[in-house]
C-alpha cells in the first residue's frame, strides 16, 4: 500500500469507531433539541406565513416548492429514532445514514427564509456524513450484543475502522481551521485581524448594535488594546492547532492535547462572544486515542496482498478534496449551497479602516427598526436590528417588501400580545470613536429604506443610479453631501418624498 492508504485504513480503531458512533450520536440528540427550540418564525414547518423562501442543501432537489408539513413531521420523526437507534448501535450504518439525511434535511430548511446559513449546526452533520459507512456498531453496541446472544463470533474487520475515525477527525478540525485561514486571508496573509482594532469592533457589534449587555469579560478586553489584541491572537492559534491532529495519529497525547484547542475554543466562542454551541463538545471524542487508552490492542491479522475496499477509498478522497476546497475557497460555500458541507468565517471581516496600524473611528451600516405597536415593546427593535441586519444589502424593491413582510410577521410572532401594526426600516449608521475613547456606538439613522402593514410594503428604491446632483452619503461616514456622487465604494442617495427622508438608490455594500 502507499503512504496515503496506510494512512487512512491503518490497523486497529475498532473501539475508537464505537465509541466516536455514540458521541456523534449524543452531539446529533443535542442539536435535533436545540434546532427544535429555536426553529425559525417564517420557517417552513412554523406558524404563519412563509412569504421567503430559499431551497438550501438537499431541498434543492424539489426546486422551489416548499415541502409539505407531513414531509418535515416524518423528518423530524425519522431523525430522532435514527439518532436513538446510532446511539445504542442498532442497525448503525443504516441508522447513521437515516439520521444524517433526515437531520441536515430539518437543519437545512430552517434557513430557508434567509439569505445565507450560519454555522452552528455544520460540524456535526460534517461529522455524520464522514462517518458515513462507518463499521461503528461492531463493539459496544446492540448489533454486538445480539450476536454474542446468538453465539456468533465478534466482528473485527481488516483495517476497516480507523478510515471513518480520521476522516471524522479531519471534518472537526478544518472547520476551525477554516476560520483562521479566512481571518488571515482579510488580512491579505498577514496578522492584522488580530493586530488592530478589530476585536474591539466585532464586539462592539455583537453586543452594542443587538442591544445585548456586554459580559464583564468583554468590558475588560476591550478597555485596553493589548488585551483584544492578545485574545485576538489566541483565537488563530486555537483554532489553528487542532488541524494537527491529522498528523499526530501515532501520538495519542499530543493529539489529545490539539483535541483540547478544540474545546477551548468551543467555549471560548461561548464566553467571549455567548455563542454557546456546546453540542459541539462530544466531537472531541475524536481526538483521543481509545483503543489505546482500553488498552485494547488486538487487532486483526492483515494478509498478504491486502487492499483496501474500492467505495471507501472512493468515499474518501471525494470527502476530503470537496470538505478543503469548500472549507477554504472564499465564498464558494453559500454559492455551491450544499449544506451542511461550509467554510467557517465567522468573525472573519476586517473591522477597522486604514491604516490599520492606528486607531481610527470606526462605522458601520445597518438597519434601524420602528415598530408601531399598541403598547410599548422594550428592547423589540434593538433584537430586529441585530437579527435582520443584512436588509441593508438588499437592492431590489420586491426582494425588500418580501423581508419586511417576513420581519413584520416575526415581530408579531414574538409579541403576540404587543399589537404590532407596522414595521419601519431606517438606513442607519454606527459609529465609534477610536481608541482610547469609551467604545459605544452612536446611531445615526439616514433615510428610511421601507415600511410594512397590512396595507401592503412601500419603498422607494430604483434600480438605476438618477442623473444629476443628488443628496448622498458615501463610504459609511454620516455624513450628508450634495452633488456627483462616487461611482466606487458604499453609496446611499437620499431625497425627501412627503416630508420625510427615503433611500431611492443604493450601491457597493460590502456586507459587515
Amino acid at each position: 500500500m502507499g503512504r496515503w492508504q496506510r494512512y487512512w485504513f491503518a490497523e486497529g480503531g475498532r473501539h475508537a469507531c464505537a465509541i466516536l458512533r455514540i458521541a456523534i450520536a449524543v452531539a446529533l440528540i443535542f442539536t435535533l433539541e436545540r434546532l427544535r427550540w429555536t426553529w425559525p418564525a417564517g420557517a417552513p414547518g412554523s406558524p404563519g406565513p412563509h412569504p421567503v423562501y430559499r431551497p438550501v442543501g438537499v431541498w434543492m432537489l424539489l426546486g422551489h416548492h416548499e415541502p409539505a408539513q407531513w414531509l418535515i413531521e416524518l423528518l423530524w420523526a425519522a431523525a430522532w429514532m435514527a439518532a436513538l437507534t446510532m446511539l445504542v448501535g442498532a442497525y448503525t450504518r443504516v441508522a447513521s445514514a437515516v439520521a444524517f439525511v433526515a437531520g441536515v434535511s430539518l437543519a437545512a430548511l430552517s434557513y430557508a427564509a434567509t439569505k445565507s446559513w450560519s454555522h452552528q449546526y455544520n460540524v456535526v452533520f460534517v461529522a455524520l456524513l464522514a462517518f458515513q459507512g462507518a463499521r461503528g456498531g461492531d463493539v459496544l453496541s446492540w448489533d454486538s450484543y445480539y450476536r454474542r446472544a446468538k453465539g456468533l463470533p465478534a466482528i473485527d474487520v481488516v483495517r476497516g475502522y480507523q478510515w471513518s475515525v480520521r476522516l471524522v477527525q479531519l471534518a472537526v478540525a478544518v472547520m476551525f481551521a477554516s476560520g483562521m485561514f479566512h481571518k488571515v486571508l482579510h488580512g491579505h496573509f498577514t496578522l492584522r485581524w488580530a493586530f488592530s482594532d478589530n476585536l474591539r469592533h466585532h464586539l462592539l457589534v455583537r453586543y452594542d448594535l443587538a442591544g445585548l449587555p456586554r459580559p464583564a469579560i468583554v468590558d475588560w478586553m476591550i478597555d485596553e488594546s493589548w488585551r483584544y489584541k492578545a485574545a485576538a491572537a489566541l483565537n488563530l492559534v486555537t483554532q489553528t492547532v487542532p488541524l494537527a491532529a491529522i498528523f499526530l495519529v501515532k501520538r495519542p497525547v499530543l493529539r489529545a492535547c490539539a483535541g483540547a484547542f478544540f474545546i477551548m475554543e468551543t467555549i471560548a466562542l461561548g464566553v467571549v462572544m455567548e455563542l454557546w454551541n456546546l453540542h459541539w463538545l462530544p466531537l472531541a471524542a475524536v481526538f483521543i486515542d481509545w483503543d489505546a487508552l482500553l488498552r485494547r490492542r488486538d487487532v486483526a491479522v492483515t494478509p498478504e496482498g491486502w487492499r483496501p475496499p474500492r467505495s471507501a477509498s472512493i468515499f474518501v478522497i471525494a470527502f476530503v478534496v470537496y470538505d478543503v476546497v469548500v472549507a477554504f475557497a472564499p465564498g464558494i460555500d453559500q454559492r455551491l449551497n450544499t449544506y451542511p458541507i461550509s467554510a467557517f468565517p465567522m468573525f472573519a471581516t476586517i473591522r477597522a479602516r486604514e491604516p490599520l496600524s492606528e486607531h481610527l473611528p470606526y462605522s458601520v451600516p445597518g438597519v434601524h427598526f420602528e415598530l408601531d405597536a399598541s403598547q410599548p415593546l422594550p428592547g423589540a427593535a434593538e433584537s430586529l436590528d441585530y437579527s435582520y441586519r443584512t436588509l441593508i444589502a438588499v437592492r431590489d424593491r420586491d426582494e425588500l417588501g418580501k423581508r419586511l413582510t417576513a420581519i413584520l410577521a416575526d415581530a408579531r410572532a414574538q409579541f403576540p400580545n404587543g399589537g404590532v401594526r407596522s414595521v419601519r426600516a431606517w438606513l442607519t449608521i454606527f459609529e465609534t470613536p477610536a481608541y482610547p475613547a469609551p467604545a459605544r456606538f452612536e446611531a445615526h439613522p439616514l433615510a428610511i429604506l421601507g415600511e410594512c402593514d397590512d396595507a401592503g410594503c412601500r419603498s422607494q428604491l430604483q434600480a438605476k443610479l438618477p442623473a444629476g446632483p443628488v443628496d448622498y452619503y458615501a463610504d459609511d461616514i454620516p455624513t450628508k453631501r450634495t452633488g456627483t456622487p462616487p461611482r466606487k465604494g458604499p453609496l446611499y442617495i437620499v431625497q425627501t418624498i412627503d416630508g420625510k427622508p427615503w433611500v431611492i438608490f443604493a450601491s457597493g455594500q460590502r456586507l459587515q
